[in-house]
């Protein structure tokens, strides 16, 4: 009962998403005073492919990867998560470590070049049994002399952190939500890195929970209390309105104060679900686009991927992420070819494209998808080593804003994540010298030939001592910035 009066009231915050709001919303940017410093970057999970959709294996070309790469180089990750399943490297207690090792290279040679901090990770498949809490322990010591493989002798020192097991909490993982079996697990792969001598290269990444409400914080306060953690990360999936309303910021800022002292968090894996009865509509509709396309996944595919809003949602996560004080925020995911559920043929379509669209699933698949340039611009424009400064809004729910900064370089973002025009007026501290502007709306969108997102304006000067007047579409995101690229 008292979760439907909650979403009674947000329902009625948010019924104003039709109107306009008439009264000019007031925002300051405080570049004074750091509310998240050192911030470790965003990115993407980008994961080895699964080649095979039911009718053969296909052949990645050269030409794709380099396709992809382009796209990236837009987009300027600074935070990467490679997921591996290490047991299918594993024969007759013996590790191939060269097994499928081409896609694992292609991805970590642009992460290496490109100077992307990675966290690398397993899905924990075939290396435990949850029924009788039990674990392979040669397995898993073959799991931590892999990725000692790949630091070492394959000289991947982007490779910074390893998660081990993907969201242990979960009834659908290997673990089964049996904290004692991960924790014994995770430990015995930590102490193979360090007979490895592995520690002052690879830290361990977690606890890797998937997380709805605050109930899971006992989970990660145990994890900080049994395991050496480096950096600490969460998952979510949290629906349109929760993270509209703004109640996202309270669920996930219980896990940032629950980080211990002188620690950071991430958010390792994030998507937008339909789960609350508020967004009943909107899971109706991607279940229908779903079941109109033979190869997406009826049980995981966000078919909203295609629509402009899913692109101002994913800010409005990412944005309040880092005001509540995350260090970083990976989206899931990049590529629909990397994994299926139910069948080969099905796809978990979440990604910004699909790299295979023109030789399998279509070439509309392969075109870029507009939620690549809302996300694109909060990787490119919030680099590692980035501050964030506190921002104020005033009048208007509707409005959310962020602050940057690094090397006195300054970014300002506004989202409005109503679907009719605002008008905000900005102020703040700074002027920025020979700055450019940036839009992602529907219908407003300056691409490239290439398809790439050009700024609205270039060499402007932003005096945001005496405010300007920003009148932003509905379900845009207006940035500006005096970084030099």
């Amino acid at each position: 009962m008292l979760k439907l009066i909650r979403y009674i009231f947000l329902l009625a915050l948010f019924a104003l998403y039709e109107t306009e709001v008439k009264a000019q919303t007031a925002v300051q940017a405080d570049f004074d005073e750091i509310i998240n410093a050192g911030y470790i970057g965003n990115g993407v999970e980008w994961d080895p492919y699964q080649l095979d959709y039911g009718h053969g294996k296909m052949e990645f070309k050269e030409s794709e990867w380099q396709k992809i790469y382009k796209r990236l180089d837009f987009m300027r990750p600074q935070l990467v998560r490679v997921v591996h399943n290490t047991a299918e490297l594993m024969h007759d207690g013996k590790l191939d470590a060269n097994g499928n090792f081409d896609q694992v290279r292609h991805i970590l040679d642009y992460c290496q070049k490109n100077n992307v901090t990675v966290i690398f990770g397993d899905w924990g498949w075939g290396l435990g049994n949850a029924k009788d809490s039990t674990f392979d322990k040669k397995k898993i010591e073959l799991a931590a002399d892999y990725v000692t493989w790949l630091v070492k002798d394959k000289g991947y020192s982007c490779i910074k952190y390893y998660n081990f097991i993907n969201e242990p909490n979960g009834f659908w993982s290997l673990t089964e939500g049996n904290y004692n079996l991960w924790r014994d697990m995770t430990l015995c792969f930590y102490k193979r890195l360090k007979k490895n001598k592995m520690l002052d290269k690879v830290q361990l990444i977690g606890a890797d929970l998937a997380i709805w409400t605050p109930a899971e914080v006992p989970w990660q306060k145990e994890a900080s209390r049994d395991i050496n953690l480096g950096l600490y990360d969460i998952h979510t999936y949290p629906s349109k309105i929760t993270v509209n309303s703004g109640e996202y910021s309270k669920i996930i800022k219980a896990y940032r104060d629950a980080v211990p002292e002188g620690k950071k968090i991430v958010m390792g894996e994030v998507g937008l679900k339909f789960v609350e009865p508020a967004d009943s509509l909107y899971q109706q509709e991607s279940q229908r686009r779903a079941a109109a396309l033979s190869y997406a996944s009826m049980d995981d595919s966000q078919m909203f991927i295609f629509d402009y809003m899913y692109g101002t949602d994913m800010a409005d996560v990412l944005m309040q992420t880092a005001n509540s004080g995350f260090s970083g925020c990976v989206a899931w995911m990049l590529d629909d070819a990397m994994h299926s559920a139910e069948k080969p043929d099905k796809l978990k379509m979440w990604g910004f494209w699909n790299i295979f669209g023109d030789e399998f699933f279509g070439t509309e698949q392969e075109k870029i998808r507009p939620w690549f340039y809302s996300w694109s611009l909060l990787s490119r424009y919030m680099p590692a080593g980035s501050n964030i400064y506190k921002t104020e809004v005033k009048g208007n729910p509707y409005i959310k804003a962020l602050a940057v900064e690094k090397g006195g370089k300054r970014v300002v973002v506004l989202l409005n994540v109503s679907k009719k025009p605002q008008t905000v007026k900005l102020t703040g501290d700074v002027v920025l010298q020979k700055s450019k502007t940036y839009l992602y709306a529907e219908g407003h969108l300056k691409l490239s030939e290439d398809e790439m997102l050009l700024p609205k304006t270039k060499n402007v000067t932003v005096d945001l001592y005496d405010g300007i007047t920003v009148k932003m579409p509905g379900e845009s995101m207006w940035l500006v910035t005096d970084f030099d690229y």
